[in-house]
This record gives structure tokens, sequence and C-alpha cells, in this order.
């Protein structure tokens, strides 16, 4: 058994759509060339160079209008933190991700209480 698939596994019970998942990509070398130089200039790996472009270019989709206050605030405030575009990994960028969880959660449950 892979480390990765042992991380995977780990992170797939704590976090279901936040888990990291490893793949092979290729590209050509001067687009390569150009994300490492980016990445530099940003203080990045090139694998969060990869991934701030590809959420800057496919958003994430807006959450459901749930009818719950508290979904509802806490989808408010990771949508403000979001505004600020925190580097991936950082504490705001784990803060918003946070109230994006817990916003999930609460919406679900009020959907299974509603039911």
């Amino acid at each position: 058994m892979s480390i990765s698939l042992r991380t995977n596994i780990v992170h797939h019970g704590i976090m279901k759509e936040e888990a990291l998942v490893q793949f092979k990509l290729l590209l050509p070398a001067a687009l390569k060339k150009r994300l490492e130089t980016h990445a530099t200039l940003n203080r990045r790996s090139l694998s969060q160079e990869i991934v701030v472009a590809l959420e800057e270019k496919y958003p994430a989709a807006e959450p459901d209008a749930t009818s719950d206050p508290a979904a509802r605030l806490l989808y408010w405030l990771a949508k403000r933190i979001r505004r600020r575009n925190p580097k991936p990994g950082t504490p705001r960028d784990k803060q918003a991700a946070l109230y994006e969880r817990i916003a999930g959660d609460i919406a679900e449950r009020m959907k299974d209480i509603g039911e």
C-alpha cells in the first residue's frame, strides 16, 4: 500500500471533497516554465500555482440556496474570506474551507430534519 493511498483514505474520512488526489499531468515545456516562473514570483509550489490557476478559471459552484440562517451566515463569511484570495493552505484558506464544510453539514442536517 502506497503512502498516498493511505493519506487519501485518511483525508477521505475527514474532508470528503477536499481530499488531495495525485495524478500525472503532461504539460508543454513552455507552459511548465511559465508556471514555474509565476510560482516562484508568488512564493508557491508549482502544484499550488496550478491549483490557484484552476480555481480562478473554474470557481466552485455557489451552494444551494439554504433557508437555515446559520448556514447562510457561514457561507457569507467564507465568501468574504475567499474574496481576498488567500493562498492555498494558509490559515485564512483553511478557515474559509471549515466554514463551508460546517455550513454544508448544517444544510444537510436541516434537510434531513425537514423530510
